[in-house]
């Protein structure tokens, strides 16, 4: 996971120093525009050919398949997009239940002034789980069941591309940093005697791209 999280910082640090170089050559040759251009430019935060409002689908990780809303704002130049994501799933195996409800709202800035090409996003995510364990080993060959809340919060830095269209596609990599728990705790019930009850600990679901020190997006 850490050579994962390396890769996706390097790929971040390209970018950014790929995009401060592009700024500079655009800068000086902004210099040299007449104030016409400058005005024109200025009108194009209002372009009516810009789509501002986006709905989509999207697949990944951690959130498997979710429904996404984004709003281009038409000031400081179309840089800044608010957005949206929520979705619900469950997860079964013979030994766990988990209904997943993944959330997500942040900000992207795009680097062109048109709501659409390459973009950095900035969020807050939360992925929460209730667990239901059928079969927890309470020793003696006995076993028990139980339930509980998870909440796995986290701070996504994330890099994409999204190109223009009435129909648009999407592509992003990032991470969400967070100090995320490995295991909860249980009360769990004897399912011979549910009167008997014993606390133990046991692993949260395994949930794809999901470490301790954070989740890939």
């Amino acid at each position: 996971m850490m050579n994962l999280k390396t890769l996706i910082t390097v790929f971040f640090v390209l970018a950014i120093f790929s995009l401060q170089a592009q700024n500079t050559q655009n800068t000086t040759q902004n210099e040299q525009e007449t104030s016409v251009l400058a005005t024109a430019d200025d009108g194009h935060q209002n372009d009516p050919k810009i789509k501002r409002l986006s709905i989509g689908l999207k697949l990944g990780v951690p959130n498997l398949a979710s429904l996404g809303l984004q709003y281009t704002l038409p000031i400081l130049n179309n840089h800044f997009a608010p957005y949206f994501e929520y979705s619900s799933y469950a997860y079964n195996d013979s030994e766990t239940d988990g209904d997943f409800k993944y959330t997500e709202f942040g900000t992207a800035f795009y680097f062109g002034k048109s709501g659409k090409g390459l973009y950095l996003g900035l969020g807050k995510s939360s992925l929460k789980v209730n667990a239901a364990y059928n079969s927890i080993d309470l020793g003696s060959g006995r076993t028990g069941s139980g339930s509980t809340k998870i909440a796995l919060n986290t701070t996504n830095l994330k890099l994409g591309l999204k190109t223009g269209g009435r129909v648009y596609f999407r592509l992003e990599v990032g991470y969400g940093f967070g100090d995320l728990p490995k295991t909860v705790s249980i009360l769990a019930r004897d399912n011979d005697n549910p009167a008997i009850t014993e606390n133990t600990t046991e692993e949260i679901p395994e949930i794809p791209g999901v470490s301790e020190s954070g989740l890939v997006i």
